[in-house]
């Protein structure tokens, strides 16, 4: 990814797609299909940038993206903007845009007025739904949050991703219930509280897990994101890839520093047990249920991305 007020010409791209493309979802997929093979896609980084984070876009396109942070933008008019983008792409023949698209002050300047300052095709994609239902990341943030994985994951037409470091955990994991590897995330928005079906990425290897999300209310009350290996996965076909980090020893197995969580299946609310022998025989039937989930869904193309169409 390159900062777009970075550039000072780039005759390779003949076409870009623009939006703030957060979640990478369906929809925003098949605005880049509209893209040619000089194709780019132009990000408009905003405030509320948490279904797909930083660096994490990069991951879902083949296309080069360009960032341009709103704030550095944000005193240009729509005219002024599409003036800076074909001096930055001299060679630009097509604009690909969704049918809501706004910039400039108080976003006057709309989609339909971009054929008036750019001389190049102008395609303007109409609201795109799936199975019937508009997709939107605000509806997929907010699914998220009422712990609908699945409508959120359909949306997405794959799963939902969260990414943190590894961090040393309170300890009762591995002595009184089961061993949990703990994350602490920052940018990305945290699923409803409570036990979900996941996979468990470190580095380029997955897991079957089971994750817990929320505050350890039968314990020390603290927030936590924990997650319980069960067994590797193995694909040939596994898209994302997390960069390499310094490893260090945890239990049996040997961690990098940062792990990715895949949310498949929203299992049930958190909940306060009497005692950690409740809790323990809980986290057993959660772990049963996981598993039969798993061996249900064994598809690991499926579970990934969802649906096996592109879009």
């Amino acid at each position: 990814m390159r900062k777009l007020l970075s550039i000072f010409q780039d005759e390779s791209i003949t076409s870009v797609v623009i939006g703030k493309f957060d979640g990478l979802h369906r929809a925003h997929r098949q605005l880049f299909s509209y893209l040619d093979e000089g194709g780019a896609i132009v990000v408009i980084q905003g405030v509320q940038e948490n279904l797909t984070p930083g660096e994490m876009k990069q991951e879902f396109s083949s296309f080069p993206i360009y960032v341009a942070d709103f704030n550095s933008i944000r005193h240009l008019s729509g005219e002024e903007f599409f003036y800076l983008l074909q001096k930055v792409f001299p060679c630009l023949k097509k604009i690909v845009v969704g049918y809501d698209f706004r910039c400039g002050k108080n976003r006057s300047f709309q989609a339909q007025d971009i054929s008036k300052v750019f001389d190049g095709e102008v395609k303007i994609i109409p609201e795109i739904h799936y199975k019937g239902r508009p997709i939107h990341a605000s509806d997929i943030r907010k699914l998220l949050m009422d712990g609908k994985i699945h409508e959120a994951n359909e949306l997405l037409g794959r799963a939902y991703i969260v990414e943190g470091s590894i961090v040393k955990g309170q300890g009762i994991g591995r002595k009184e219930l089961v061993p949990t590897i703990n994350i602490k995330v920052y940018s990305f928005l945290i699923p409803k509280d409570g036990v979900y079906c996941t996979y468990t990425q470190l580095n380029d290897e997955l897991y079957s897990s089971i994750t817990f999300v929320g505050k350890r209310v039968t314990t020390d009350n603290s927030f936590a994101i924990e997650t319980h290996l069960l067994a590797p996965q193995i694909s040939t076909q596994f898209p994302l890839k997390l960069p390499s980090h310094a490893s260090f020893s945890f239990y049996s197995l040997k961690l990098p520093s940062h792990a990715r969580i895949h949310f498949l299946k929203y299992l049930r609310a958190n909940r306060k047990f009497v005692a950690i022998k409740d809790l323990k025989q809980q986290i057993k039937k959660d772990i049963l249920e996981t598993k039969l989930f798993h061996k249900a869904h064994s598809d690991l193309l499926y579970n990934i991305w969802f649906a096996k169409d592109s879009i």
